[in-house]
C-alpha cells in the first residue's frame, strides 16, 4: 500500500492506494477516532458485485449502520437525490456523530460530499472511489457538486474527507468503456507535468485498458501525487494554481450538457482536451509539430467518444455559463508545452468555434471511415 498525504490549509488527510486494502478501513477509522454510526451511500452496481464483502468489513465495526444504494449517473447530482440522503439521515436518526462513507464513482462522491458538508453543518466523510476517474481525480481535493438547470457543478462546496481509500480491487470489474472514461483524466495529468509521463502513457495505455493492476496502481499514485501537490498549495483556487486542473474541462462540461449527459465525463474530457490543444495552437502557443504529437494519445480514444457531429453554437453558448467565467468572458486553460500552462485565457469566439470544428473533424472522419 502507498500513501499520499494531502495537506491543505484546512485539513490534512491521507489517500491510501493499493490492492485489496478495503479491509484496513476499520483500522484507519479507529486511528482517527471517527464515529461508529455509519451511513454508507453506495453505487447500486458496486453493491451488487462487492456488497457482501463491504458489509462484512463495516458491520463488524459499526454500532449503527444503514446502506443507501443509488443508481449512479449524472442525474443523481441533483437536489432531489441530495434530499433523499438528507431524508435518510433524518429518518434513521443520524446526528452530528455520523460518518458518511461514499462508495462509488465521481457522481456518488460529489453528491455525498455535498450532503456531508451541509448536514448539521458538517459530518465526517470517507471516500472509497470505485472507478478510475474518481480514483485519480474527483475523490481528492474536497470539491463537491450538484448540477442545476443543466449547468455542470453549479451548486457545490469545498469539503475535505477524513480519508480516501483507493482499493484497486474494485477496478477489476470495470468494463473497457468505464476504463476509457477514467483515462480522460489520466491524460489530462500527463499534460500538466512533463513529457516523460505522457510518453509512458502513450506506450503503455493498453495496460490500463486491460486492468493491469501493477501498472494501474503506479498510474493512480502518479495522478494522486500531482493533484495532491496542486490542491495542497491552492485548496480553493485562490492563487489560480488549482485552475490548471481544469485543462480541457471548459469544453468538456459544455459537451456533456449539450449531449444531455449521454456522454460520460471522462470521454467528454478527452474531446475537451483535443479542443483545448487545438485552441492553444490557434493562439500560436505551440507549432503544428507539437500539436500533432500532443494529439497522439487522446486520438487513440476518438472511437470511444460517440461524437459524430456537434452543435458548435450550442456548445459555445453553454460554455458562456461555465462557473469559471468572470466579467462575462469565457476563461480557458491552455498549454504552451508539457507543464507550461496558462490559466484564465480569454479567447475570441471565432477561435473557439474553429477549435471545436477541428475537433469535430477528427471524430467525424474516424466515424465515417468505420474505424
Amino acid at each position: 500500500m502507498k500513501t499520499v498525504l494531502v495537506n491543505t490549509n484546512t485539513k490534512k488527510y491521507p489517500v491510501n492506494i493499493g490492492n485489496n486494502i478495503f479491509k484496513t478501513l476499520p483500522k484507519f477509522i479507529n486511528e482517527k477516532k471517527l464515529p461508529k454510526r455509519i451511513l454508507v451511500v453506495i453505487d447500486k452496481t458496486v453493491d451488487r458485485i462487492y456488497g457482501r464483502s463491504i458489509r462484512k468489513v463495516i458491520n463488524g465495526y459499526s454500532t449503527k449502520r444503514f446502506y443507501l444504494t443509488l443508481s449512479a449517473s449524472e442525474k443523481i447530482k441533483s437536489l432531489k437525490a441530495a434530499n433523499q440522503i438528507f431524508s435518510t439521515l433524518l429518518e434513521q436518526k443520524f446526528g452530528k456523530d455520523t460518518l458518511l462513507i461514499a462508495i462509488g464513482g465521481g457522481t456518488i462522491g460529489d453528491l455525498s460530499g455535498l450532503v456531508a458538508s451541509t448536514y448539521m453543518r458538517g459530518i465526517s466523510i470517507i471516500h472509497i472511489p470505485t472507478t478510475l476517474l474518481s480514483a485519480v481525480d474527483s475523490s481528492i481535493g474536497g470539491k463537491t457538486g450538484l448540477n442545476f438547470l443543466e449547468a455542470k457543478n453549479l451548486v457545490g462546496t469545498f469539503y475535505n474527507p477524513e480519508l480516501v481509500l483507493i482499493d484497486t480491487n474494485f477496478l477489476k470489474s470495470l468494463s473497457k468503456e468505464e476504463m476509457i472514461s477514467g483515462i480522460g483524466e489520466v491524460i489530462k495529468y500527463s499534460f500538466l507535468t512533463n513529457k516523460k509521463f505522457y510518453s509512458n502513457l502513450l506506450l503503455n495505455v493498453e495496460r490500463l485498458l486491460k486492468n493491469d493492476l501493477k501498472y494501474l496502481n503506479k498510474i493512480i499514485y502518479e495522478c494522486v501525487s500531482i493533484k495532491s501537490a496542486v490542491v495542497s498549495k491552492d485548496e480553493k483556487e485562490v492563487t489560480g494554481l488549482r485552475k490548471i486542473l481544469n485543462f480541457g474541462h471548459t469544453f468538456a462540461h459544455a459537451l456533456e450538457s449539450s449531449f444531455s449527459y449521454k456522454i460520460s465525463h471522462g470521454k467528454a474530457v478527452i474531446a475537451g482536451i483535443v479542443s483545448a490543444l487545438n485552441l492553444s495552437f490557434e493562439q500560436n502557443l505551440m507549432d503544428e509539430k507539437q500539436l500533432k504529437y500532443m494529439l497522439e494519445l487522446p486520438k487513440k480514444f476518438r472511437y470511444a467518444t460517440e461524437i459524430t457531429s456537434l452543435n458548435t453554437h450550442d456548445i459555445y453558448n453553454r460554455m458562456s455559463s461555465d462557473k469559471k467565467n468572470s466579467d462575462g468572458k469565457i476563461n480557458f486553460v491552455l498549454l504552451q508545452n508539457f507543464g507550461e500552462i496558462l490559466v484564465d485565457v480569454s479567447v475570441d469566439r471565432k477561435s473557439v468555434m474553429k477549435s471545436l470544428e477541428r475537433m469535430e473533424q477528427i471524430w467525424f472522419k474516424r466515424a465515417t471511415a468505420g474505424l
